[in-house]
């Protein structure tokens, strides 16, 4: 045997012995990453300490919030996630959720959180844990969950500082006119040129209805739109509003006068007769609110065949 082909033999029996290391050792070092293993996850991290909080909250954040969202833990997954953790004071709170959807069941999960730890335990954690929450949840429909409600519901279990960020812009997107008809969003296949937008719009409408009955009937409404993609019946059915439009005008006013307890906006929306209007977006004037400068929490991504991108931030 020459040298070279004794060079690639060594390789190939260093990695075929790296694989097949005990995968319940914590603390190895894979480069210079250290690997902590929990029940569901298989956390990398270039610090030790840190990877075993991950690890740890990895764990509870799943099932705390599939109790939250769903009413239940989740079944076990075929395999444990891969969670690439990269913690820095340099670095702005993101995430990247991938799995793919085959046979009704999700597979290949990979989580990737950024950002300083703080963020990244009160935010990006929680935010990409619900992306595969919910991705478990609706794998027996084969669809991804529409994008404007999954970030959406995703961006409401993170950290107050970060759904202020949401809240700001989206009055400068309303000011500006940059506002999406409830019709039109709820309709959405792709993403459309102004993306922006559609994030703050999506989080604020799934703050909205959320507020109305909890987390489950929002689950509930996805359930239902998602079945035969029929959203003004869902939101009829799981909700009561008449139309989009009510919905829509309920909505607008809310955000309006700054949020708040939403029970007398959806009172007066539940009572709208039939012959007002349908799917009027009412512009309105800004409040003094300072907006220049902001960042945008952005989570996007296009899906590839049998894959949906969770989030990837950009800032």
């Amino acid at each position: 045997m020459d040298a070279k082909r004794f060079s690639w033999a060594l390789a190939l029996a260093c990695l075929c012995w790296f694989v097949s290391l005990p995968t319940s050792l914590l603390g190895q070092q894979a480069g210079q990453r250290f690997m902590v293993e929990s029940q569901h996850f298989r956390v990398m991290s270039q610090d030790l300490e840190f990877a075993k909080h991950v690890a740890k909250m990895a764990d509870v954040y799943r099932k705390h919030y599939a109790i939250h969202w769903l009413g239940h833990d989740l079944p076990p997954w075929s395999e444990k996630v891969p969670l690439v953790v990269n913690a820095s004071p340099q670095l702005p709170a993101s995430g990247e959720t991938k799995y793919t959807l085959m046979g009704g069941t999700i597979r290949s999960i990979q989580m990737v959180v950024s950002g300083t730890q703080e963020r990244i335990l009160d935010s990006v954690l929680p935010h990409e844990m619900t992306h595969t929450i919910l991705a478990t949840h609706f794998a027996v429909s084969g669809k991804p969950v529409p994008r404007w409600a999954d970030e959406g519901a995703c961006t409401t279990v993170e950290d107050s500082s970060e759904r202020r960020k949401h809240d700001v812009m989206l009055v400068k997107f309303l000011t500006e006119n940059r506002g999406i008809p409830f019709r039109q969003l709820f309709a959405m296949r792709e993403y459309p040129p102004d993306l922006m937008p559609l994030y703050a719009q999506g989080y604020s409408l799934c703050a909205f209805l959320i507020a109305q009955a909890g987390p489950r009937k929002f689950v509930e409404f996805l359930d239902y739109g998602m079945m035969n993609e029929d959203w003004v019946s869902a939101i009829r059915f799981v909700y009561g509003y008449p139309r989009l439009g009510n919905l829509q005008q309920a909505w607008n006013a809310w955000v309006y006068d700054g949020g708040g307890d939403v029970s007398q906006y959806t009172s007066v929306a539940l009572g709208m007769t039939s012959n007002q209007v349908q799917g009027a977006f009412v512009p309105f004037q800004a409040p003094n609110v300072p907006v220049s400068n902001v960042p945008v929490l952005i989570r996007a991504g296009q899906p590839g065949p049998q894959q949906t991108v969770g989030g990837t931030v950009l800032r």
